[in-house]
């Protein structure tokens, strides 16, 4: 390495980060960046936000299927 310190990553990096563990698809080289620039603390909240959103997703998802199945 050559000294000078990362810097820290943007809200795109983390939530990039994050849906691509959740699809299972990394790159080693962004595997190692990622793991300089991210907390874990960051990487945590991240992910509970995005778990969260992908389950509120789905319940409209289905209600809205019910609800024109229903029609």
């Amino acid at each position: 390495m050559d000294g000078r310190k990362p810097g820290k990553a943007s809200l795109l990096a983390m939530v990039k980060t994050v849906l691509s563990a959740f699809v299972g698809i990394r790159r080693r080289s962004g595997h190692d960046e990622d793991a300089v620039r991210l907390t874990p603390v960051q990487i945590i909240v991240t992910g509970v936000v995005a778990a969260a959103v992908f389950v509120i997703g789905l319940i409209l998802l289905a209600r809205f299927i019910i609800s024109s199945a229903a029609s």
